[in-house]
This record gives structure tokens, C-alpha cells and sequence, in this order.
């Protein structure tokens, strides 16, 4: 097993947890806490256009009091938000999260984006160049005041 063989199983051994804890919080009246960054720009990361125009690079949701309809798939999970007070649908593919935080527990797992499978990732060498760093949005910044 080579670096990027053992990167991946690492990855995907993380993303099993992730899924393993949106499970948990699906099926129960309990209050998470839970901070996911992801990348906006990969392949089947469905966000409304304005949110993806206005942050390009990732964005950061909050699943903690104000998220309904949180579906996980074997290799996604979506869920409804508010933003700028409407509520939105988006997918997130588990490949595309760059950092999962539990609040409740302490635990952050941080991805190695250089081990996931090409195929999966959308080409962003060309885009990274010219985006602004900080590209990253609270949904409490969101929601109407």
C-alpha cells in the first residue's frame, strides 16, 4: 500500500463517521452541533446559484437548530437551510467536505483533498487561481436579522 492508498482509506474511514453521525442526528430529537465545510465547486454539489456565485471556493453550514429534511445517501447527504431567509435544499457529496467539526464532542476530522479519486473531483486548478481565500459563509449570516 503506497501514501495515496492509505490517505484514501483514511478519507474513507472518516467519511464513514460523518455519515455514521448524520445518521444518529436524523433519527433523533437530539441537538447537534455540527460545522461542515465544504467545497462549493465539486462534481454533485447541488447549492443555490447566488450562494455558489457569492462563495466560490467553500462554504460552511451549521446543522445545529434551524436545518429540516436531512436525508444521508451512501455517498451524499442533503439538507434544508435558510438562506437570505428562504429555505434551500442542497447535496453535499461526502467527498467534497474539507472539514467536519462536532461541537458536542470535540471531534474535527480535516480531508487531504489530494486523495480523492480525480474522477470524483471537479478540475479546480484553473479556478483557484483568481478566487479570494476566506470564501467562507456562517449560515447565521444568512438568515434575516
Amino acid at each position: 500500500m503506497d501514501k495515496i492508498d492509505y490517505k484514501r482509506s483514511l478519507n474513507f474511514a472518516k467519511f464513514q463517521v460523518i455519515k455514521k453521525a448524520l445518521d444518529i442526528i436524523s433519527g433523533n430529537d437530539f441537538t447537534p452541533h455540527l460545522e461542515i465545510l465544504f467545497f462549493t465547486y465539486f462534481n454533485g454539489v447541488i447549492v443555490p446559484d447566488y450562494l455558489r456565485k457569492s462563495y466560490p471556493t467553500q462554504v460552511l453550514i451549521i446543522l445545529q437548530h434551524q436545518f429540516y429534511d436531512l436525508k444521508i445517501f451512501e455517498d451524499k447527504f442533503s439538507v434544508s437551510l435558510s438562506f437570505r431567509g428562504k429555505q434551500e435544499q442542497i447535496t453535499v457529496p461526502f467527498f467534497a467536505i474539507s472539514e467536519f467539526h462536532d461541537k458536542v464532542s470535540g471531534d474535527v476530522l480535516i480531508f487531504d483533498k489530494i486523495s480523492i479519486d480525480s474522477d470524483k473531483e471537479y478540475n479546480s486548478e484553473r479556478h483557484t487561481e483568481n478566487l479570494p481565500n476566506g470564501s467562507i459563509i456562517s449560515i447565521d449570516q444568512l438568515r434575516d436579522q
